[in-house]
């Protein structure tokens, strides 16, 4: 069966014009056990349930989140019932609005995620405005929240963000949900079409940015800290090969961040740059919120068992990335659902039963 469909979800809510976002679809099936888009079968009955999931890269939180979970699911899924055997691959596509496309197309049925992103898609928002898609999976659990900020290279002359417009700022990957994130927070803050104007704009993979800096063609860049445990392994890299400072943000540049759909400005003790200076000194951010999500063609069982793995295997899986969040604490699993969009069924009846107050949430209809 397919995903579920926003159209579907659209009609039946009446639109959207909130980051809350409408997903009205009523409770799910207790399992369902179909062939599909799951590989082997979609779970239950003691088989094999192959899920394709889309990552960015293995060198991005979220990527190395999911590899992790990817090694513990490997030595503990056989244990599962009723759900059988459940085998958790990890694809690179490139970004988050590449990995949503995949899905769109039936290539992968869960995927890593910003809610950023995923609210988007559904109000058909940059960059699915012009080219909208129809499938979105359901929320399956936390993942991490990125804490994003701007850095500029010492020499450059950058010290607030007005000093942007005219140096050479990479603003992440063009195909990133970030990046699109961090487009629509320079344009609330009047700045993204006069960077543009200028030239100032420097389009770059992650491998590629740490020489930019190094050859000049880069002034400033705008980079994260994970769950204030560490940096992506990309930054590293440009920690290891640059000198850095922070740049303040001016009101306007808070005021931008404030008027994004789910962002918001604070500050926060710089962390994870461990050859810089200025660890532990205040540090502008705004938050994105990042998630797992789950194609509702995956049975219920299986879903439930995916919750309870992480749950049950949260230190093994923070060993691979220290930023995963604590799922031990069942409510910080549901920390970050959107509370208008579905919650797949498994981990929906997985987090009830722990106790965790679901009442705000929408428990998805499994297809199947």
């Amino acid at each position: 069966m397919p995903p579920v469909s926003r159209r579907n979800m659209l009609k039946a809510t009446g639109g959207l014009t909130t980051f809350a976002l409408a997903g009205c679809l009523g409770n799910g099936d207790s399992s369902g056990d179909s062939d599909g888009n799951g590989g082997d079968s979609n779970g239950g009955g003691g088989g094999t349930t192959s899920i394709g999931v889309g990552i960015p890269s293995a060198t991005t939180t979220s990527g190395s989140a999911s590899n992790s979970l990817q090694r513990v699911i490997e030595g503990v899924s056989g244990e599962t019932e009723p759900a059988g055997e459940i085998r958790w691959n990890n694809q690179e596509t490139g970004g988050d609005p590449p990995s949503l496309r995949q899905y769109n197309q039936g290539n992968v049925q869960a995927m890593t995620s910003g809610n950023f992103v995923i609210a988007s898609a559904l109000q058909d928002a940059p960059p699915f405005s012009e080219r909208p898609v129809e499938e979105i999976p359901h929320q399956l659990f936390s993942l991490a929240t990125l804490h994003m900020h701007i850095l500029a290279i010492d020499g450059s002359g950058i010290e607030t963000t007005d000093d942007l417009v005219g140096k050479n700022l990479w603003p992440l990957p063009p195909q990133w949900g970030l990046r699109s994130q961090a487009e629509v927070v320079l344009q609330n803050a009047g700045l993204w079409s006069e960077l543009q104007d200028s030239g100032s704009i420097v389009n770059a993979d992650t491998g590629q940015v740490a020489g930019r800096i190094e050859e000049g063609s880069a002034d400033a860049l705008i980079s994260y800290g994970s769950g204030f445990a560490n940096l992506p392994g990309w930054a590293t890299e440009v920690d290891a090969r640059a000198a850095l400072h922070p740049v303040e943000w001016t009101d306007s540049f808070i005021e931008g961040a404030n008027s994004t759909r789910g962002t918001t400005h604070s500050e926060i003790e710089a962390y994870g740059w461990e050859n810089q200076d200025f660890n532990g000194d205040n540090l502008d951010v705004y938050g994105a919120d990042f998630q797992f999500f789950l194609s509702p063609s995956i049975s219920r069982d299986v879903g439930y068992e995916l919750a309870r793995i992480s749950h049950e295997n949260t230190g093994s899986i923070q060993d691979g990335q220290p930023a995963y969040r604590d799922h031990s604490d069942p409510e910080t699993m549901a920390s970050l659902f959107l509370e208008d969009h579905p919650v797949h069924a498994g981990p929906y009846d997985f987090l009830e039963e722990q106790g965790v107050d679901m009442s705000a949430y929408t428990r998805g209809e499994v297809q199947g």
